[in-house]
């Protein structure tokens, strides 16, 4: 009995093994579940495929689908510096916040506008806003809504309509997003010299740029989330700006540096700057959860929202952070964090308000651990402290942007803003070259300068380039 009972034991196994076998041949000569993302269109420096498809499953949650991805070594060209480069530093405006965010857009602008001064003469590099509406206040700046035709135009500030996710009303879909920019178009109507075709974002019928099934779960899910469009103008708004050789995506509360005016990434790097978000539980924490979601982890961490590369790279890290903050949102953290019932109890372990950091971690690793792009964390290069006034700190390698902390020490957004420097202060710092005086002399300059004055020193570089 007993060597009967070992026999039938043994068959057993070999018959659910066999089962197992049949049954795993079968699926994977059929594709299984897994549906091949259609290769997007070709980009000059990183012909790389997009790494995942977002799916639902009957309940209409996210779910995802690997696709294979071929290794960036051998498909991505560098850009020389000696090249006729063209660059674009891209925001996203949130035009219905006008009166907190209009004065970084303006030190913004100033900034980039002495940036040019420094620059190669046959670079390029544009100013491009995302935002509802093409107010007034731009027009007077000069800002245009065309796309870069050839390197030989001008350095220029480029405004392109954009439908922010909170507005995007059923109606507004069914109608394919046209009756969006109605008053937009009536103002621009009103230029007489703005005759060129309308630019908006998102193009519902680009199926490259636009994804149906996950605008409206970002809708459903995160319209709430003030940083979600930083994100989604990247990869929506990818084709107003994949003939550059290179982007700067970046916060609006940050100031273009001189050192920016000559330096590119290297070796088809993609560079961001340091982020304070990780500590080591939610580092564990995010890498279970990169495995719940099928991605792949490289171990990497303390990434910035600062993003320096090729188009195309930026436009595949917006497409997966998108992925990794709807999952993250909907499975990782509670209602009463999402609504922010419960503040910044839990920082910085676990913090709903740091959702699109924890969301660019899961994505910047999948996509460095399958080799689809090359990292640098610029912790010396992106993001540098507006409150430095020391000579040595701004020596000390190439410091690409300043960018404003939470902080009351000079110079600070938040005293800015309630009108605490004034002219007087611009005298004491013109003459100072730290970091703090540059902050201080871009911001206090666009508070006084017109916007018509500003947008003729961008014609008197135009000039002279």
């Amino acid at each position: 009995m007993r060597r009967i009972s070992y026999r039938l034991l043994l068959s057993a196994i070999g018959l659910c093994v066999g089962f197992i076998l049949i049954v795993f041949v079968f699926s994977h000569s059929n594709g299984g579940d897994v549906t091949p993302e259609k290769t997007p269109r070709q980009s000059a420096e990183c012909n790389c495929p997009e790494t995942s498809k977002t799916k639902s499953n009957a309940a209409g949650s996210s779910i995802l689908t690997q696709t294979s991805i071929p290794n960036k070594t051998a498909a991505c060209k560098e850009v020389k510096n000696t090249s006729a480069v063209q660059r674009a530093i891209v925001i996203f405006y949130p035009h219905h916040q006008r009166d907190y965010f209009f004065p970084e857009v303006r030190w913004l602008y100033r900034s980039w506008v002495e940036m040019l001064h420094s620059q190669p003469r046959t670079w390029r590099t544009d100013f491009v806003i995302f935002t509802y509406n093409f107010s007034v206040e731009f027009r007077s700046l000069g800002c245009v809504n065309r796309i870069r035709a050839n390197k030989e135009e001008p350095s220029i500030c480029r405004l392109f309509l954009y439908v922010p996710v909170q507005y995007r009303t059923a109606q507004l879909i069914k109608d394919n997003f046209q009756t969006a920019f109605d008053n937009a178009k009536s103002v621009m109507a009103s230029y007489k010299d703005m005759t060129d075709p309308f630019i908006g974002v998102p193009v519902s019928t680009d199926a490259q740029t636009f994804d149906a099934q996950r605008s409206d779960s970002l809708y459903r899910n995160l319209r709430s989330y003030g940083y979600v469009d930083s994100i989604n103008t990247i990869y929506e708004g990818y084709w107003t700006f994949k003939m550059y050789d290179f982007i700067l995506r970046t916060d609006i509360d940050v100031f273009i540096y001189r050192h920016f005016a000559k330096y590119i990434p290297q070796n088809c790097s993609f560079i961001t700057g340091g982020g304070g978000y990780g500590t080591e539980f939610n580092r564990r924490k995010l890498k279970r959860i990169s495995r719940d979601m099928g991605f792949a982890h490289a171990g990497i961490s303390g990434m910035g929202s600062t993003w320096y590369g090729s188009p195309y790279d930026g436009y595949l890290v917006a497409n997966q952070t998108l992925n990794g903050m709807l999952w993250l949102a909907q499975y990782e953290f509670a209602t009463p964090e999402r609504e922010s019932k419960l503040g910044t109890l839990m920082w910085p372990e676990w913090h709903y308000g740091v959702l699109l950091l924890y969301g660019q971690h899961l994505a910047l690793n999948h996509l460095v651990a399958t080799n689809e792009i090359r990292i640098i964390i610029g912790n010396n290069l992106l993001d540098q402290s507006t409150t430095e006034k020391s000579n040595s700190y701004v020596q000390q390698g190439t410091r690409l942007n300043l960018h404003c902390w939470h902080t009351n020490e000079r110079f600070s957004k938040f005293a800015f803003k309630l009108g605490h420097y004034n002219r007087s202060e611009l005298e004491l710092y013109r003459n100072d070259t730290t970091a703090q005086a540059y902050a201080m002399r871009m911001a206090l300059e666009s508070k006084y300068m017109t916007l018509e004055e500003m947008a003729e020193l961008l014609k008197n570089v135009s000039v002279s380039s």
